[in-house]
């Protein structure tokens, strides 16, 4: 672990004992002093012992909060050291934590951002961390110098007693079975008895004593001071010294200790006067001595405590002991904490949250029932100021709404259906906007709630870039026609490749012009239609061609396109090519006739809306032949009439340079799948499977491709039907609404959400639905509580066997701008759960994308029929996951 990490979890355990400790210590000084006031009329030395624990249990539980912390945020770094993930930055405002990354809530509180106050707190603690240490080392500074100061005293300024007091003391220490020599001398350094040291005790005598009290009075106060020898009260005042410097900011700390040194009076003013049998004599010494009081921090001096409670005491030893004042004390740190919850609150209900908050609606103006409001504003990215006339478009599954920015750039829609919703907007020189973070391809989710505003929903508008050129053919002359594509050098990867940014085609002369958000980008040309014959009347074959000229993206220059601006003469030849044959035989190994099926070759090169196609049959052989193929990526499947499915693992993904003469493409036998669909006895309805339809999804290479086949069920839920061969995932499509999947058995094996291996037999298949639905919702905060929009929440299975791209069991849901987020149709189990922002688009599909994850996911239950809630504390995105 990183030295940044173990301060950030040492600083985080502080912050937990520190905050946690206002109100421990208040309940065990309101406890010390309900005990004391109980036992206000027993011997000291048990109202000792009930002081010296409530100090005890104190630091106790200051102790056992941090350790508690510390226990849970050193293996969380390690952990996230391990995943790569970066310290977060120290200091007052750092975003520290050391609350669980997932917290259980109502959903009363869901609603209200309920969580937010605590978070606050929590990170407002850390704020005191310095200010604490501060003080500790303030005052341990100053024991320190106490400390040489009685080690001065031991060493200076000493002369012997006369004989008769050492041997009245040596009578003394006899008669109280002191096992230890106590030296008795005088001392110039002190103005009124006192004892120091503990393994090696000296009385210290002022001059003033020796000569200003009566014998008898002398044997009383040196008793006194040897009583505290005797039980050990130089080492326990000590420790004590140390628990205050611990707890110096805690005012019970303060009272209890006062308590404890007064009744640690008390306990040596009752042995002095069982030895001098006098209490007159004892009180008379105090009383003359109180003129001469002073002394060091560390020292024992007989003139300790209210000196007046205990001559007092010693007078009138029936009397009632004051009342304690832990009441007080108690009281204080609980009305500290009230008026900071307090300030949490208000800074949560004032602050507007990033990026927006709800607020009521507002006057004059009524909110149908069932209904809300989006306000906000449309701005420059760059420049901050007010987008005017964009027009904007929020749109969800009930409802929607259109309209345009005013002078000012605000908007305010009509009253729309509370729901979830996503916000684009268009504007004049501007790229398409959405809300949210830029990264996000689909934006973040709005949250319209009922009768509310939902306010600060402020969309950045990025000023298009421009790139200006022409496509040549080899000859030099422009090509119209032309499609020309911005292909990103960074961001997420679907299918194999990264979505295309925008799209444009070549007019007259082969000039473009393409405009996209600010970015990296290269620029790919292909001919989408074929392009008229040249002038020598021969069709002409081009392929697709990256700039400046190529036709690998490793030999591509990507292009920085700056907001606003326009880049020229990006003009490039586009590649020609010969036409290619591809041949080769289809192979089905079970024999059937071959007069049904067909060989299909997709390209892949374009958009997918435009990819060309074309089809063969294939002879009694069943060999095939495709003419006049451009080289480039293709997507070759074979298909069948007869719609079985031992052709889906023939599909191929390859890349075309040159003829092939031997391509084969082989059906592979599936298992022959019977079984049934039913119902969970514990459902409360009646289930409709009329449109209920068995799949098998197969994934046919590593970019993505997949392929489904499937059946639909009988009426009674029964179904037979064949399978693709290999690894394939076993679900089930077109449920009626409030039905889910409870299990899937195949041969009484537990497989959902698992790939299994489907190749030949036949197999029995137990699908069982239920309605009772389970659901995670909840809020994602920061360190410090605030809500977070934006971020992606991903739920994936404990068990790793599960991380199949179309598992059921992977779950992913992006945060509203209140925070909020819902995943729905949950499957109960054991779940990894940790909220990002940086995370590519459904990267969290990827299973070495979630191996990356786990180690910084926290573990969630989640029952049948269980609508949970929860606040999740948002982490760092792992090195080499996030978004470029």
């Amino acid at each position: 672990m990183s030295d940044p990490q173990l301060l950030d979890a040492v600083v985080r355990s502080i912050a937990a004992a520190l905050l946690h400790s206002v109100w421990q210590g208040a309940l065990l000084g309101a406890v010390t002093a309900v005990v004391l006031k109980a036992l206000k009329g027993a011997r000291p030395g048990v109202r000792y012992l009930i002081a010296c624990a409530g100090l005890t249990l104190m630091v106790a539980a200051w102790t056992g909060t941090a350790w508690e912390a510390a226990a849970r945020l050193v293996p969380e770094a390690r952990a996230a050291a391990r995943a790569g993930v970066a310290a977060p930055p120290l200091g007052p405002a750092g975003p520290f934590d050391f609350s669980p990354a997932i917290r259980t809530i109502s959903p009363a509180d869901l609603a209200a951002g309920a969580p937010a106050w605590r978070h606050r707190l929590e990170g407002w603690s850390v704020a005191l961390v310095p200010v604490w240490l501060a003080g500790v080392l303030l005052l341990s500074a100053r024991l320190g110098l106490a400390w040489v100061s009685i080690e001065r005293l031991r060493r200076r300024a000493l002369a012997p007693v006369p004989q008769a007091v050492t041997a009245r003391a040596a009578d003394l220490a006899r008669r109280l079975s002191l096992s230890r020599a106590v030296r008795v001398v005088q001392s110039a350094g002190v103005q009124v008895p006192a004892v120091v040291g503990w393994l090696r005790p000296v009385v210290l005598l002022p001059v003033s004593a020796l000569t200003g009290l009566s014998p008898l009075q002398l044997d009383a106060i040196v008793a006194h001071e040897l009583a505290h020898v005797r039980r050990h009260d130089f080492a326990v005042n000590l420790l004590q010294t140390a628990a205050e410097v611990l707890l110096f900011y805690h005012p019970a700390s303060w009272w209890i200790s006062r308590r404890i040194r007064v009744e640690r009076e008390h306990c040596c003013d009752d042995i002095a006067v069982s030895l001098c049998g006098d209490r007159v004599v004892y009180a008379t010494a105090l009383a003359d001595l109180e003129s001469l009081r002073g002394r060091e921090t560390l020292a024992l001096a007989a003139t300790d405590g209210p000196l007046l409670q205990r001559v007092r005491r010693l007078l009138s030893p029936s009397s009632s002991a004051p009342r304690p004042s832990g009441w007080l004390a108690a009281a204080v740190p609980l009305v500290l904490l009230g008026v900071v919850m307090g300030g949490a609150t208000l800074t949560g209900t004032t602050a507007s949250p990033e990026p927006a908050q709800n607020q009521a609606a507002p006057s004059g103006r009524a909110i149908p029932a069932g209904s809300g409001v989006v306000r906000g504003q449309i701005v420059d990215a760059q420049s901050g100021r007010p987008v005017a006339d964009a027009t904007y478009e929020i749109t969800g599954p009930m409802d929607s709404a259109l309209g345009r920015s005013d002078d000012s750039g605000r908007f305010e829609t009509r009253p729309i259906k509370a729901g979830a919703y996503t916000m684009s907007v268009l504007a004049k020189g501007y790229v398409m906007g959405r809300y949210g973070p830029r990264e996000s391809p689909f934006g973040t989710p709005i949250d319209v709630r009922d009768g509310m505003v939902s306010a600060g929903i402020d969309v950045k508008m990025y000023a298009a870039g421009a790139i200006n050129g022409r496509i040549l053919d080899e000859n030099g002359e422009g090509l119209q026609g032309v499609e020309i594509v911005l292909e990103p050098a960074s961001g997420p990867v679907l299918a194999g490749r990264r979505p295309s940014a925008a799209f444009a085609q070549t007019v007259e002369k082969g000039v473009y012009r393409i405009t996209a958000a600010p970015g990296d980008y290269y620029v790919r040309a292909y001919v989408g239609d074929p392009l008229p014959p040249g002038k020598d009347g021969k069709p002409r074959t081009y392929v697709s061609t990256l700039y400046p000229g190529v036709r690998v993206m490793e030999e591509a220059q990507p292009l920085r396109l700056e907001a606003g601006l326009d880049l020229y003469d990006i003009d490039f030849t586009l590649a020609s090519a010969a036409l290619l044959q591809i041949s080769g035989r289809v192979v089905d190994p079970s024999g059937d006739s071959l007069d049904s099926v067909r060989v299909s070759m997709m390209a892949l090169e374009g958009p997918t809306t435009r990819m060309s196609e074309s089809s063969v049959g294939v002879d009694a052989e069943g060999r095939f032949e495709i003419r006049g193929v451009l080289p480039g990526t293709y997507m070759l499947n074979v298909w069948d009439k007869r719609k079985t499915s031992r052709w889906v693992g023939a599909m191929k993904h390859l890349t075309f340079n040159e003829n092939v003469e031997d391509l084969e493409m082989r059906a592979t036998a599936g298992a022959r799948v019977i079984g049934r669909i039913v119902s969970d006895p514990a459902s409360t309805r009646q289930l409709d499977i009329s449109e209920v339809s068995l799949q098998f999804e197969k994934r046919l290479t590593p970019n993505g491709f997949t392929m489904a086949g499937g059946t639909r069920i009988a009426p009674d839920g029964s179904f037979e039907t064949d399978s693709p061969g290999g690894l394939v995932n076993i679900g089930v499509q077109y449920l009626p609404e409030g039905w889910t999947v409870k299990s899937i058995h195949l041969d009484r094996v537990d497989v959902d959400g698992q790939a299994v291996d489907l190749s030949g037999g036949t197999r029995q298949l137990q699908i069982v639905l239920t309605d009772r639905l389970t659901s995670v919702a909840g809020m994602v905060v920061d360190r410090n509580g605030r809500p977070l929009a934006g971020y992606s929440v991903v739920l994936f299975p404990a068990d790793e066997t599960r991380w199949t791209p179309s598992s059921r069991f992977l779950k992913e849901a992006r945060s509203s701008q209140t925070g909020q987020f819902r995943l729905g149709d949950v499957a109960p189990g054991s779940y990894l759960a940790v909220a990002l922002r940086d995370l590519p688009f459904r990267a969290w599909t990827n299973p070495d994308v979630l191996a990356r994850l786990q180690s910084i996911a926290t573990k969630l239950s989640v029952a049948e029929g269980e609508q949970k809630t929860i606040a999740i504390r948002a982490s760092p995105t792992p090195d080499g996951i996030a978004q470029p």
